[in-house]
């Protein structure tokens, strides 16, 4: 693809670069996960009580302790002093142990502002580091101690840096550039992620030297459309320098998460499904994890609590490892729950394949079968009512890797086949 070199002169970005809500995190060490999550609500005779967890994640999503809990109250019901802390956006650095939460509060001056609270015990206690005023946005680097704050309105617009997790700041420039991204494996690379479709096309924004000069690396619309139901797209560092994860909403509902190894210049599909899910990157090269949760209704007392599945994927989406599921009781505790549902009634053999599989589903109805390249093309669809087995043949097809969406009564679910 073709980049733009761009110099200090800095164009404005036009149309929406909307916050990216980075509710989880990867961690200091490979397979570990921070992630801020509604963990239960109580229904209320006037009014629900909601409850937010900080979750530490370990073993690729197998283990999850719940390390913090918060009543969630809305960013206006009080000032920067005296509302408590909020479980909002999550960030860690390389610091073993070392997690820092940015929440949010309503001002006069903005419509939202940000707290940074700090915390070196995997989030079980929690300190106030930084509350500036006027709108701003966190970045958290690969390194431990150094975060940055960018500011683009007040007196104090600009860019700040700490080295000291965020203790005390140093002003490094007057730009206060808020984009939609994080930091990559050198102290001032940064990438992040704007656009506006359809008048501007999405790009990726790569810098080297903090903003000196950045490049602008336009992304192919087979990866990422803009916004769809308030789902923007999203950028993400890989286990290595170069790689670079973007997710996207498309029209029809279906999600696609895209790699490149050669930090934007070429990308593929890696992961394809429908439905906006929560995606995060390994420390570990190749390393991902899909994030899909459900609430399960109670009645003593009346009310519901978090169920969380962890798909860990290796191999760049070639391999699904395995689903661990947890349910987020009111005791605190995080119970690993076998989750039964479309993952363990569908079955796609043999796979790989040298032409013709069979989709095995018990109990459910295929109501329709697509299949899509890497490229996101579909390839072959299928309209059926049944509930015996199938068997499709894709000997037409090239070698290669395939998503198979099928389509049943009770959702659908994307399996991934290879053609030899």
């Amino acid at each position: 693809m073709k980049r733009v070199f761009l110099l200090l002169a800095l164009v404005a970005i036009s149309g929406s670069i909307s916050a990216q809500s980075r509710f989880i995190t990867r961690g200091a060490e490979e397979g570990e996960l921070y992630m801020s999550a509604s963990w239960y609500c109580n229904y209320g005779v006037w009014g629900d009580t909601l409850y937010n967890a900080l979750l530490h994640i370990t073993e690729n999503g197998k283990k999850v302790k719940i390390n913090h809990s918060v009543e969630y109250q809305s960013p206006d019901a009080g000032t920067a002093d005296d509302l408590p802390m909020q479980l909002h956006y999550v960030m860690a650095d390389a610091t073993p142990g070392v997690v820092y939460i940015a929440d949010w509060y309503m001002t006069y001056q903005a419509l939202e502002n940000n707290r940074l609270w700090f915390s070196d015990d995997y989030g079980k206690s929690w300190e106030l580091r930084d509350k500036p005023e006027y709108q701003h946005r966190y970045y958290v680097s690969n390194f431990e101690g150094l975060i940055y704050r960018a500011q683009n309105m007040g007196p104090e617009k600009g860019d700040f840096r700490s080295t000291d997790y965020g203790s005390t700041w140093q002003k490094i420039s007057d730009r206060g550039y808020i984009f939609d991204g994080e930091y990559g494996f050198d102290a001032c690379e940064f990438f992040g992620i704007g656009g506006s479709y359809p008048t501007d096309p999405w790009s990726i924004y790569y810098t080297d030297n903090w903003f000196d000069s950045y490049i602008v690396i336009p992304i192919g619309e087979e990866y990422v459309f803009g916004n769809v139901s308030g789902f923007f797209p999203g950028i993400f560092r890989g286990g290595k320098a170069g790689e670079i994860y973007v997710t996207s909403m498309f029209p029809d509902l279906s999600y696609k998460v895209s790699f490149s190894a050669d930090t934007g210049d070429h990308f593929r599909v890696v992961h394809q499904r429908d439905g906006a899910k929560t995606f995060m990157t390994d420390r570990k090269a190749g390393d991902f994890y899909i994030v899909t949760g459900k609430a399960i209704e109670t009645q003593q007392p009346w009310g519901w609590y978090a169920r969380l599945c962890f798909e860990y994927y290796t191999d760049y989406g070639e391999t699904l490892v395995d689903i661990y599921c947890h349910d987020l009781t009111r005791e605190g505790v995080a119970t690993a729950v076998e989750e039964i549902d479309a993952y363990s009634n569908i079955m796609v053999y043999p796979n790989p394949t040298e032409g013709k599989f069979t989709i095995t589903h018990h109990e459910l109805r295929i109501t329709g079968i697509e299949i899509f390249d890497v490229l996101g093309r579909k390839v072959f669809e299928q309209k059926a009512e049944s509930r015996k087995q199938k068997e499709i043949d894709i000997s037409h097809l090239p070698t290669g890797v395939y998503f198979v969406r099928i389509q049943t009564d009770k959702g659908v679910v994307t399996k991934k086949v290879v053609k030899k």
